[in-house]
């Protein structure tokens, strides 16, 4: 892993040394203005023309520049204004002034194929800045759009470095994959790019020092250009471009340290002995509690203060005919889990180039080489270790300290030691395209996008034996590989036309894709030595009957042809109207193809003659969209009937194994495209001068003809719990979401306030009651047989099913007088006759809980005073519920969370929490087990200080910010667990906390120094 380190400081030496300014020998100095207010233009451009020689203006508009003689020209640029060129001609002193560009202020949003004013915008679309992303310090830049946009939420399944996170948006829209679409520099995004599971992070290849912007387009007027793809939604990223001026160089650095954000309460040695004496067992016990040793499991597992380190170098410039930037990254975390660290090295290189007038060609590729190692899945066994065992004893043959033997689970010192599991990756993502002008605002363009990922995962673990449960009685080492391409080429023409008081932007194109993936792996056992050097299948012994091997393959295909049609009348009526046709492989020819309409209406209320002339008022926009987009993310196969070839049998008087096959499963070439149809209403404005700012939804999602996994009717003749694809369930999603920003300077103080929230109500509609099939999905498998969560007409997806724990019996009496569970007697739980007909039994269980919450909510401020800023990130969630599973699964004596010392005794009538027990009754699904979820957590908080211009000067820098920043420091929430912002990669089994790698604090410090 050092290699990486190395390979990225040799490669940042070399691109500094090569960036170099000629000397000059004619000195200009002056100052640049404001044409109206007269006020100083602080950091302009200048630029001597034809050259990279250039400067920029400091805090009272100055500047000093050395040219090559007194014919050069200077060009003075600044964002919002138009340019100017001036001749020196002998002058050494040249001031200037710029005017307004009113066409440059307006603000552009990024929209699928193309872009469009935000006074034109017909769609439910938010926007953030790409330096809001750096204000979190993790490996994917998903991770920081948390609490940044109202209706997308962002969970954490695991606090282990590089894991994916689980995005929604707008709620939970199928019963399958709800995974946003990603779309960077144009390039389609559905997966991570080298995992071949689709569950990889979608955007870890990206450095977020080189995002210029994010869009998130969340109605269907945004969403129907992308056709089967927009269904869950989109995320649109757009990286960083050179701009004109003189070259920028960047470096970015931040160092920091991680530390367990919250530590689950457990027993100790003396109280786990003592509940123990209290079950009243046998064996083990009973214990003199007075003479426990206590392990504190946690402690032995968790590195503190774990290093997480990110440092970027980007330059980038422009000039007429030519724009480039060039990125470099790398981001290093150790994890708080030994051997479960992630390294990553990133390149970015944007650049375009008119090779003939009104000809461009330009390329986008970003490139990414990773290595992760991965842990043993201990948090759980630290958790159910028995306190009163220790981690090491004394060899009794040789003296030396030895992993000793760890009841409730193992030694989860040992597991990570024998455990060597590392994956490396490379990954890239281009878009190399052509672009032609012509006429009077046609354009075409054609581009060829790209996304291959190749991985290779290794895992070795030695001969060991820490106990009879804890041992491996040969070596073995296994390899995969994961080979991944996805290839889009893409043809569009656009017109791009305002007409008096008609503005038109159109675009119409064509599409075609195909994506490939390959899985090879293989495994071998007792090899001939430990040694790294021996890690490969052909150092075995050779036996045959320990080696294995495995290899599939997937493919798909999508034609398309999209259309858009954005109109504005006046600047007061727009009109917004998208078609896409997509043809998948994925479905038979009778269904193989979908159409995706949408329709949107905007008013701009502001500028009609009647709104009201008040000063407090400004633009004001009412919105309204309808339309439909689809969803094909089944398995290419999911058509066909498919056959299982891993039978075999012995035939014959030399009894050889003759290999088989035979019918798997049923196959359903009806298939067709899931439709998710949605309507949605919006009103944006602005009052006092634009420093308040606001924009509110209400939608109505409706997902139809989902695509889900059914048991059968028995007449098919299947077979018993075989499944089938099917479109036969529908779930509406419907809430209301709205944001709030505020800012001001008042003389040198200046501040931001922004909340956000997003309610969301899910419903399921149908589930197969038309055909016959069961209408009833279960889910929320714990480990130990039992599956806690539900999914039916009525109710949200995946929600929590189970008894209705009332109390504790307290007497024989009171036991023999309510109906119970076979079994249960006095200190146990009092399960609720929900049907009142005089049996407990299956029939009583009922909806407990609620994984998708009601509300999520964000709300951030910022104050700055000269060069000094302060800046808080809260987000949290309410109305949600978690399964505490990693307390409810008990397969033997297991230690116990703190919450069972106050357990019912005849001393201590508990009504709460049940009798000291080590299994039974009292562990079946039940809402004793269900915790509430809400939390408030104070995201981020950076103080930072920008140095002044005088200082700057002195070094030859543009601007100089350093910083120091905490994340994650405090959580406010009710649930026991590490973090309760835990998410489900598959919405059919709630939120389960089985024991998850931590989330972790992290303590940091960083600059940010431009030349």
């Amino acid at each position: 892993m050092r290699q990486f380190t190395k390979l990225f400081i040799i490669i940042i030496a070399m691109v500094s040394a090569s960036s170099y300014t000629d000397a000059q020998d004619f000195k200009i100095s002056g100052t640049l203005l404001d044409s109206e207010t007269k006020e100083a233009l602080i950091g302009a451009t200048i630029i001597e023309k034809g050259t990279t020689n250039g400067t920029v203006t400091d805090l009272e508009g100055n500047y000093q520049l050395m040219v090559s003689g007194s014919e050069a020209v200077l060009v003075f640029t600044y964002l919002g204004y138009s340019s100017k060129e001036v001749r020196v001609n002998n002058q050494s002193v040249i001031n200037a002034t710029l005017d307004i560009d009113f066409s440059e202020l307006e603000e552009v949003v990024v929209m699928g194929y193309g872009s469009v004013r935000k006074s034109d915008l017909t769609g439910a679309v938010a926007s953030v800045k790409g330096e809001d992303l750096l204000k979190v310090p993790n490996a994917s830049p998903v991770q920081a759009l948390q609490g940044k946009v109202s209706g997308l939420q962002v969970l954490s399944p695991s606090g282990d470095p590089g894991a994916t996170p689980v995005v929604r948006l707008r709620g939970v829209t199928t019963l399958n994959n709800n995974n946003p679409l990603f779309v960077v520099d144009g390039v389609i995004i559905e997966k991570g790019v080298s995992d071949n599971s689709g569950s990889g992070t979608p955007l870890d290849f990206l450095n977020a020092n080189d995002i210029e912007s994010v869009e998130v387009l969340k109605d269907a007027s945004a969403t129907a250009i992308f056709g089967s793809r927009g269904s869950n939604g989109v995320i649109i990223i757009t990286t960083k471009r050179g701009a004109q001026g003189a070259p920028r160089i960047n470096f970015n650095a931040e160092l920091g340290w991680q530390v367990v954000a919250n530590k689950i309460d457990l027993m100790n040695g003396k109280e786990f002995g003592q509940y123990v004496n209290d079950i009243d067992l046998t064996e083990p016990g009973p214990y003199n509690v007075d003479q426990l040793s206590s392990t504190d499991w946690q402690d032995e597992i968790y590195n503190d203060y774990a290093p997480i380190q990110s440092y970027s170098f980007s330059f980038g410039g422009a000039s007429e005919k030519v724009d480039y930037y060039f990125g470099l990254g790398y981001f290093g975390q150790e994890g708080i889990l030994p051997k479960s660290g992630l390294e990553r090295i990133t390149t970015k290189i944007n650049t375009n180039y008119e090779i003939a007038k009104n000809l461009d060609i330009g390329l986008s590729l970003s490139v990414a080489l990773k290595e992760k190692q991965n842990s043993p899945g201990v948090v759980n066994t630290a958790l159910r270790a028995w306190p009163i065992d220790a981690p090491y004893t004394t060899d009794p043959a040789t003296g030396e300290k030895i992993f000793a033997e760890v009841q409730g689970g193992g030694n989860a010192l040992a597991a990570i030691e024998y455990t060597n599991n590392v994956n490396k990756s490379i990954e890239s993502v281009g878009n190399v395209f052509a672009q032609y002008a012509f006429l009077d605002g046609f354009s075409v363009k054609s581009s060829l996008q790209f996304s291959l990922g190749m991985s290779k995962n290794k895992s070795f673990t030695p001969e060991y034996f820490v106990a009879p449960l804890q041992q491996n009685e040969t070596s073995d080492i296994s390899q995969s590989y994961n080979d991944n391409s996805f290839v889009l080429w893409e043809n569009t023409i656009s017109y791009v036309k305002e007409i008096g008081v008609h503005r038109f932007n159109t675009v119409a194109g064509y599409t075609t894709q195909r994506v490939k993936s390959e899985f090879l792996s293989g495994s071998a056992q007792n090899l001939l030595r430990d040694g790294e050097s021996f890690w490969y299948i052909d150092a075995s012994d050779g036996d045959p009957l320990l080696q294995d091997v495995s290899n599939n393959a997937s493919h798909s295909a999508i034609q398309s042809y999209l259309f858009r049609f954005n109109y504005s009348l006046m600047n007061k009526y727009l009109f917004t109207a998208t078609y896409r046709r997509d043809g998948s492989s994925k479905f038979g020819p009778n269904n193989r193809y979908g159409v995706f309409p949408s329709l949107a209406l905007g008013w701009n209320l502001s500028e009609e003659a009647f709104f009201p002339d008040v000063s407090f008022l400004g633009n004001v926009k009412l919105r309204a969209s309808w339309g439909i987009v689809g969803n094909d993310k089944i398995s290419y196969d999911a058509q066909f009937p498919q056959i299982d070839q891993s039978f075999g049998a012995v035939f014959g008087q030399n009894e050889q194994y003759v290999a088989g096959a035979a019918y798997a499963t049923g196959g359903n070439p009806n298939l067709k495209w899931e439709e998710t149809e949605q309507f949605d209403i919006g009103l944006n404005f602005d009052m006092f001068n634009g420093r308040l700012v606001s924009e509110m939804d209400y939608y109505v999602k409706t997902t139809n003809d989902i695509l889900v996994n059914l048991e059968p009717i028995g007449y098919t003749g299947l077979g018993a719990f075989q499944q089938i694809v099917y479109n036969v369930a529908s779930v509406e999603n419907k809430g209301f979401e709205f944001s709030l920003n505020w800012q001001d300077d008042i003389g040198n103080f200046n501040y931001k306030l922004g909340f956000l929230g997003s309610t969301v109500k899910n419903t399921v509609l149908e589930l197969g009651q038309d055909i016959g099939v069961d209408s009833l999905i279960v889910a929320g498998d714990l480990g130990n047989g039992q599956q806690v969560s539900r999914t039916a007409v009525g109710q949200p997806i995946g929600f929590f099913y189970g008894y209705d724990a009332i109390g504790v019996f307290q007497t024989q009496q009171q036991v023999d007088a309510t109906p119970h569970l076979f079994g249960q007697t006095v200190g146990d739980l009092i399960y609720r006759d929900a049907n009142e007909d005089g049996i407990l039994d299956g029939d009583d269980r009922i909806m407990l809980g609620n994984s998708i919450p009601g509300l999520v909510y964000g709300f951030n401020t910022e104050v700055g005073y000269k060069g000094f800023r302060v800046g808080l990130d809260f987000q949290g969630q309410t109305g949600v519920d978690i399964y505490n599973g990693k307390q409810a699964v008990r397969f033997s004596l297991l230690n116990y969370e703190a919450r069972f010392l106050d357990h019912w005794t005849p001393s201590n009538p508990s009504n709460e929490n049940f009798r000291a027990v080590s299994g039974g009754t009292n562990y079946t699904p039940s809402n004793y087990f269900i915790e509430d979820g809400s939390y408030l957590r104070l995201r981020t908080v950076t103080l930072s200080y920008s140095f002044q211009q005088a200082v700057l000067n002195s070094v030859g820098a543009q601007s100089l910010k350093v910083y120091v920043r905490g994340t994650n420091l405090f959580t406010k929430t009710q649930f026991s667990g590490y973090s309760p912002d835990l998410g489900a990669s598959s919405a059919l089994d709630g939120v389960i906390d089985k024991g998850v790698y931590p989330i972790t604090k992290v303590y940091s410090v960083g600059l940010n120094l431009t030349f």
